[in-house]
């Protein structure tokens, strides 16, 4: 008998995901003329919470994965995210050749076939996810401090920018979430525990804690704003599992996250498709940029969970063809 869905990490994902949507569409944003003020500083800031909280949630769901054979890591895991990212990186490629992309310069073609060697799009989450997996399933064996140290110090690099990329910044964001995800899969019981522990007033200094945490962040001398910089993303994501906790106890609370967070492959692989369709047909100042940013969210978001729900159980389209032999597993599942 399976245990219960966990209904916490399905909010905090649906909270991060949402977080990404709002990114890709305030960038858009900028990318086509708009004044976004202090949005764009408060997007720079975000970016030490939606990603980070992303892979530790994926890490902990991958936990159980990666300490089985490598056959079953493939079928349970791997095969789904190799299948969804060929698929839709080939469903990019023929969108982009004929709808704009102005935030990355590779051809849609060209980054359709580099993609099992060099990321260029927005679904180098899935290309970063196939190596996370790889990673842990290769170093289970491994002390926990042998792992989380490497990765804490790769990670590190990268946040100070040192890390080796051939001038493709893809590359820097794998290296910089590697950590997060070792942290998901090691410290799954810390996690869960947490959540378990959390009462319902500790919302209140979780949510006092993440301003403070990026106030403090900007006094940090240079020499030490990459240690401090991977600090800050670990106290925000604790802090995000809290009130992520909170919220969880309540299901007319955390209903739109965890619909969200149920369904975020879809989600994550149609959104920049939308968005960048709908961005360049608003006049630049029709409307405050705040309200613009929030209408493109939420708009983005409801098309993609309706897209979801209409063809989420359709073979071939979120997930592989046919089941393969050891019957790969959806990736959303909450179970581990």
């Amino acid at each position: 008998m399976s245990a219960p869905r966990l209904r916490w990490p399905d909010t905090a994902r649906g909270g991060a995901m949402i977080l990404v949507v709002l990114a890709h569409a305030l960038q858009l944003m900028g990318a086509y003329g708009w004044d976004l003020g202090w949005l764009a500083t408060a997007n720079t800031f975000l970016t030490a919470i939606r990603m980070p909280l992303f892979f530790v949630i994926s890490g902990m769901l991958a936990a159980s994965v990666v300490q089985r054979p490598w056959g079953e890591v493939w079928s349970r895991r791997l095969w789904l995210l190799v299948y969804v990212y060929v698929l839709w990186s080939a469903v990019r490629a023929i969108w982009f050749s004929f709808v704009p992309w102005p935030l990355g310069d590779v051809p849609p073609w060209l980054a359709f076939l580099l993609l099992p060697v060099w990321p260029t799009t927005g679904l180098w989450f899935l290309f970063a996810l196939i190596a996370y997996v790889v990673i842990a399933r290769a170093t289970r064996a491994w002390p926990t401090w042998a792992v989380l140290v490497p990765s804490a110090a790769v990670s590190v690099a990268a946040a100070y920018d040192v890390v080796p990329t051939g001038g493709n910044p893809i590359w820097r964001s794998i290296a910089l979430y590697l950590f997060f995800f070792v942290l998901g899969v090691r410290a799954t019981t810390r996690w869960k525990a947490l959540a378990a522990r959390t009462r319902p007033w500790w919302i209140v200094p979780a949510l006092v804690i993440v301003p403070v945490s990026f106030a403090l962040f900007t006094v940090v001398p240079s020499a030490a704003a990459g240690v401090a910089r991977v600090v800050l993303s670990v106290v925000c994501v604790a802090a995000c599992v809290v009130v992520a906790s909170v919220l969880a106890r309540s299901r007319v609370l955390s209903a739109p996250f965890v619909a969200v967070g149920r369904r975020t492959l879809p989600v994550y692989v149609l959104h920049t498709l939308l968005l960048a369709a709908v961005v360049p047909l608003i006049p630049v100042g029709a409307a405050p940029a705040t309200l613009i940013a929030a209408v493109l969210c939420l708009g983005a978001v409801a098309v993609c969970l309706t897209v979801a729900v209409l063809f989420g159980s359709v073979p071939g389209v979120f997930s592989p063809p046919k089941r393969s032999p050891r019957g790969a597993s959806q990736m959303d599942s909450t179970r581990g």
